[in-house]
């Protein structure tokens, strides 16, 4: 049950909604660095958005939107109709408008719970959920409105990280505070996602997104682990104890970050387990 989990593996959506995604500092900490340091030549919004054949007049649903980077991608055509939706107003407002600046003319966001959409069934022809259904408190009741509201021949596209992901960073963390972050993808990663999603979609493929990271800024790395819990909350000698567990495994100027994520794109929703 979500009351057992944390906040942020969908324990306290108040705290997700007004904490963590108030606003975009946090999330855009995390963006950066996989932004600034990856090895991929491939953007993740490209690499995601590439593996769908997008119609001019798409109809597209984003959930748990955050900043909106999803839309910085160059395939969707600019002239889809655009939903973003979060629990976060905060977020809701940043996507819509990274959308707009991104040249997509009809774009609508709502503030809204992802396990209670205020849509009607197949609504749309691709629905995004990415990097969020981890944070959702019951991740089933979320995938089964994905498929509620996507048409019978459109796909649900979802992206998500499984265990070994960023254990370099994982295990600085877990030396200054005494955690690790895996609790994350028992709720919903690699593995956990997929036995989830097969209960609603007959159709579905993984795509692993190779990307590791190989950081030469040590500050970037630290913002990265303070953005969230527990080094959210760090007392002061907290940051610090951390800032040198980070510098101390840089070797030649560089730390290098392994990463394990990548896209499920399902299809053939159905009403139940398959």
């Amino acid at each position: 049950m979500s009351s057992h989990r944390s906040a942020f593996a969908g324990g306290d959506q108040a705290y997700l909604a007004k904490v963590q995604y108030g606003d975009s500092a946090k999330l855009e900490a995390r963006v950066a660095l996989h932004r600034d340091f990856a090895t991929s030549a491939v953007r993740l919004p490209d690499f995601q958005a590439s593996l769908v054949a997008w119609q001019a007049d798409s109809a597209i649903l984003e959930c748990g939107c955050g900043s909106g980077r999803f839309w910085e991608n160059q395939y969707v055509p600019r002239s889809a109709a655009v939903t973003v939706t979060d629990l976060s107003f905060g977020m809701v407002d940043a996507a819509v408008e990274r959308a707009r600046n991104n040249g997509f003319t009809s774009v609508a966001g709502h503030t809204c719970d992802v396990q209670d959409l205020p849509f009607a069934d197949d609504r749309f022809d691709v629905v995004v959920a990415n990097h969020m259904l981890y944070h959702v408190p019951d991740p089933d009741q979320a995938i089964a409105e994905l498929a509620r509201v996507v048409r019978p021949d459109g796909v649900v596209v979802a992206a998500t990280n499984g265990y070994g992901h960023m254990a370099e960073m994982d295990d600085a963390v877990a030396e200054v505070f005494g955690r690790r972050t895996g609790e994350l993808y028992d709720v919903f990663g690699i593995d956990s996602g997929e036995a989830r999603l097969r209960e609603r979609f007959a159709s579905l493929t993984w795509h692993a997104f190779d990307n590791d990271l190989m950081v030469t800024d040590p500050a970037a790395a630290v913002a990265y682990g303070l953005s969230f819990p527990p080094g959210e909350s760090a007392t002061e000698a907290e940051a610090e104890a951390f800032t040198a567990a980070i510098e101390g495994r840089f070797v030649d100027g560089r730390f290098r970050i392994r990463t394990r994520a990548g896209v499920f794109v399902c299809g053939d929703p159905g009403p139940g387990s398959t």
